[in-house]
Formats: structure tokens, C-alpha cells, sequence
């Protein structure tokens, strides 16, 4: 059957925006931006940019170390870290807290290796992970926007062990309403580090996604050595919740997966704002 005419000109309405979308998505045009973002001289245009930002986004401090003049560059800007003492990070280990500040754009239950990235549109979840998965007994899928004005730091959201993590994709397209509406397998494309950690005989995963102007993605516990592209690797590592896990160096995405069987109740809904330590699921004991 031949197209009608409202979707011929519903695909014409999006094709400019995905030409767009190719061509910033290239990481080579990221990683200038974030060398940009890490000029300290001349100290007038540092300054320039952290006000600029700062008043675009309108970032209040309350909550966050120092005032604006105090960061050197605009990508030390990006990352700054909250006042302990203006917001501490609650801990509870009885449910799994959201890692980091954003908008819960996804929530939902699978049984089928499917997840939704925009209505219409799914992706793969075994593709996500390039892991072998059960789904058939269920598993929620929370996926956390995180916009350029949010805290660009995440935290781990319970205390477990890290058992292995992966590091692939080769695209940085945006990760924002206007992208995952015409871009598909997004997720997939985009770089991402997956990181698996032990719940009780089974697992959860946790998958840092990255997006354009994301000048790199900060992962504590891979200050050594980050895995081979592509690749699994094999880790023993205990870590506690709430501690700082990564960074993100603008906006970007978290997907959470977490096994049904491990979960006593859902404790958040699809489209609420999130701030880190936030219960997002109660753990079963």
C-alpha cells in the first residue's frame, strides 16, 4: 500500500532534522567542543561562556560548590559538584536510587527484548548491552534524560559489586526530545558504557549513553583502564551507594535495567524530574 499524503509529508517534515542530526553527530566535532571547553585563557572569554551558559540554562549555585567565577573553564563548569552541606546525597539500602539528576523519560516493565526509546519506536535491549539476556521473566527499564542545566555527575544507586563493564558505539547524535524522534536505534549508536553489577544471584545494569558535545564520559572505577571497544570486560569491584560514579561532560542519557523478581515496588513514574538519591525502585531482601 502506498503511503497516504499526510505521512509522505509527515517524512519530508522530518528529513532536514535528520540530515541535521548526521551531521552534527560525528564525534570528531564533540571532542573540538569539548577542547573549547577547556580553554582557560583568554580568562574574558572562560568567563564569557560560563555566564553565557549560566544564563541560558539559568543555573541557580544554591545547591552546587563555589559561584560561577570560581570555575576556570566552562567544562569545569559543567561538572561542578554539589555542597555537601547544601544537599547531601540521602543513602537507603532498601531501594535503588536514582543516580543522577534528570527527567525519568521512560519507565516500563518488558518481557520481550524490546525497549521504548520515543512511542513507535523500540530498540533492542540485548544490543544495548551486547549481552545475552533473559527478558521473559520480566525486567523494568528506566531510562533518565539529563538536560544541558542538570548536574552532570551520577552516583551509584546501590550498594553492590561491579562485575564487568563494556564500552562501544561510534556516534554522539543528541539525546533530546527533537533527536530520539528521528533517530532510530538511537541508544545503540550512540557511545555508551554499560556497566553490570551483582544483585543477589542475578544482576542489574546501568548504561551511560553519551551525545553530541559530550566531550568524554567519566567513569571512576575505570581510571586505570577502560575495557577494549567492544568488548566485555570482566571486574571485581564492591562499591557503596550514593558514592560518585562518572561524569557526563554536557547532557546525555542513563538507562537502568533492573530484573522484576528483585523488585518489592516502583516507587517513581514516567516523566517525573529526578534528583539524585531519589527512590526509584524497593528492593527485595
Amino acid at each position: 500500500m502506498l503511503p497516504g499524503p499526510e505521512n509522505r509529508m509527515k517524512r519530508l517534515s522530518l528529513l532536514p532534522g535528520r540530515m541535521l542530526l548526521a551531521c552534527i553527530s560525528w564525534p570528531m566535532l564533540s571532542r573540538l567542543w569539548g577542547r573549547l571547553t577547556r580553554l582557560r585563557r583568554p580568562r574574558f572569554l572562560a568567563r564569557w561562556m560560563i555566564r553565557a551558559f549560566q544564563k541560558r540554562h539559568r543555573i541557580a549555585m544554591d545547591e552546587f560548590q563555589g559561584t560561577s567565577g570560581d570555575y576556570r573553564t566552562l567544562g569545569e563548569f559543567f561538572l561542578r559538584p554539589l555542597d555537601s552541606r547544601q544537599r547531601p546525597l540521602p543513602q537507603d539500602g532498601r531501594c535503588l536510587l536514582s543516580p543522577a539528576d534528570g527527567t525519568l523519560s521512560e519507565l516500563e516493565l518488558v518481557s520481550e527484548d524490546r525497549a521504548t526509546q520515543v512511542k513507535g519506536w523500540s530498540y533492542p535491549l540485548s544490543l544495548l548491552l551486547a549481552e545475552d539476556v533473559d527478558f521473559a521473566c520480566g525486567w523494568h527499564v528506566a531510562t533518565i534524560y539529563l538536560s544541558p542545566r542538570d548536574y552532570h555527575r551520577f552516583h551509584y544507586p546501590l550498594s553492590a559489586r561491579i562485575s564487568g563493564c563494556f564500552h562501544g558505539g561510534t556516534r554522539l547524535f543528541p539525546v533530546n526530545g527533537f533527536s530520539v524522534k528521528r533517530v532510530r536505534r538511537l541508544y545503540l549508536r550512540n557511545e555508551r558504557v554499560v556497566t553490570r553489577f551483582v544483585l543477589g544471584d542475578g544482576c542489574f545494569y546501568l548504561a551511560a549513553v553519551g551525545a553530541t558535545f559530550v566531550g568524554n564520559i567519566g567513569m571512576k572505577y575505570l581510571a586505570s583502564e577502560w575495557p577494549k571497544p567492544n568488548i566485555w570486560k570482566s571486574l571485581d569491584i564492591p562499591v557503596e551507594q550514593m558514592a560518585e560514579m562518572g561524569h557526563f561532560a554536557m547532557g546525555s542519557t542513563i538507562i537502568l535495567l533492573v530484573p522484576a523478581e528483585r523488585v518489592q515496588a516502583v516507587l517513581a513514574e514516567r516523566g517525573m524530574p529526578l534528583r539524585v538519591g531519589q527512590p526509584l525502585f524497593k528492593i527485595k531482601t
